[in-house]
């Protein structure tokens, strides 16, 4: 992971008397900790937190006051990115997908439920001290980056941690604004809709596209295996599919472009939106008429079809089945078997 973390970390240990031994931790010098690719393996991070917990016990604050003094500046391009979004979905939606450009440990995902967005944390359980307050970490950082693109009061509805931890928990109760949960199934942080639906008091699209643009192209560099650009609308038509067609526009925001660049992008790999649309609505239906839980009524809604009729002529185009008999053939087929 960067070794920015655990600069800041360092600058925020106030009550350690022999600063250089943290260094030697993280296996860095003041200097190469300010080189911008320099890097910390995650048990040597988890390591230097337990070391300046030692010297705060039992009230701990260091990385509290760490996190509330993060700008999204500091996160270079991932940052402003975060930062121009035209609101905190938006900012979400990419969140998970280039966090991984700074940290390679924990993994990100974002879901609604009934009436609150829940962002959720993952990342190897391991029973120290340091796991834990580098978990509470993320979502204070998450918060603060949050706060600075909307409003400085912003409060979650919830926050909630896997792990349970001694000590005081002041820090954070002032920080998050409320009262973390312990012992919960996930990681997590979760906002009223109607907080990252609205929009961000600095928010700029085309900025936003520009900065997330720039962050595609550093993943590729860095990973050429990257799902193609077809593989990713796919993925979003499809999770869009059950309130109609998405329009090509809502897409190529969620993916952090314009509209324009979208089409030129497909049409220089040979296809059109149309034909990738058509794509995620097959494998979607594949999917969902394989499970029997679904009736083909269900599944025609949530393939974006206004009628079923419509729903299964397009599947005997796609499969040269109807649906029905494509259900029967795999019940007969796993019955086989």
């Amino acid at each position: 992971m960067s070794a920015f973390y655990a600069r800041k970390q360092i600058e925020q240990a106030i009550h350690v008397e022999d600063v250089s031994a943290l260094y030697d931790i993280v296996g860095h010098t003041p200097e190469s900790i300010l080189e911008p690719d320099a890097m910390v393996a995650p048990q040597a991070y988890h390591s230097l937190l337990e070391a300046i917990a030692e010297s705060e016990w039992p009230d701990l604050r260091f990385h509290m006051r760490v996190c509330s003094g993060m700008r999204c500046e500091a996160f270079g391009a991932f940052g402003l990115a975060f930062k121009s979004a035209p609101t905190l979905r938006h900012a979400f939606q990419r969140l998970s997908r280039y966090t991984r450009l700074h940290n390679g440990v924990s993994e990100f995902s974002a879901v609604d439920r009934e009436a609150v967005f829940c962002w959720t944390h993952r990342q190897p359980v391991l029973p120290r001290l340091g796991v834990y307050l580098s978990n509470e970490a993320a979502m204070a950082t998450t918060l603060t980056l949050c706060r600075e693109t909307t409003t400085s009061d912003l409060t979650p509805v919830r926050v909630q941690f896997t792990h349970r931890r001694d000590g005081s928990k002041d820090a954070l109760v002032e920080h998050f604004g409320i009262e973390p949960v312990f012992g919960a199934e996930v990681d997590g942080l979760q906002l009223a809709i109607d907080q990252v639906d609205r929009p961000t008091t600095i928010g700029d699209a085309g900025i936003w596209r520009f900065f997330t643009d720039h962050l595609e192209s550093l993943l590729q560099a860095e990973d050429p295996a990257e799902p193609s650009l077809e593989t990713q609308v796919v993925e979003e038509v499809a999770k869009l599919l059950s309130g109609g067609v998405p329009p090509l526009a809502e897409v190529a925001m969620t993916l952090g472009m314009g509209t324009r660049t979208l089409q030129r992008r497909l049409s220089e790999r040979g296809t059109t939106y149309q034909a990738v649309v058509d794509e995620a609505r097959r494998h979607l239906a594949q999917q969902l008429v394989g499970d029997k839980r679904y009736s083909l009524s269900e599944i025609a809604f949530l393939t974006g079809f206004s009628e079923q009729s419509a729903f299964t002529r397009a599947f005997k185009r796609w499969e040269e089945l109807s649906p029905r008999a494509f259900r029967q053939a795999g019940t007969q087929a796993s019955g086989a078997r």
